[in-house]
């Protein structure tokens, strides 16, 4: 079984606090925690960002985020 990176557990529990019962978040809400334009986050290939439908609306899992941040 693959071990979690160090620091995503405290990771995870800060976006849990921060968002609780929240899943995903909209790119706003990222745009807001690190303080950048959401053209600077679409265009970091590693991003976890999903789109849907294909219409520009993006959202970004929550775990995923973590596991993102932790590798920055």
């Amino acid at each position: 079984m693959p071990r979690e990176p160090d620091g995503y557990r405290e990771q995870l529990e800060f976006l849990v606090e921060r968002y609780p019962e929240q899943d995903t978040l909209s790119i706003q809400e990222v745009c807001k925690i690190f303080k950048c334009g959401r053209r600077k986050l679409l265009a970091d290939k590693t991003f976890p960002v999903k789109q849907i439908n294909g219409r520009g609306t993006y959202y970004i899992p929550i775990v995923g985020l973590a596991r993102w941040m932790v590798s920055k």
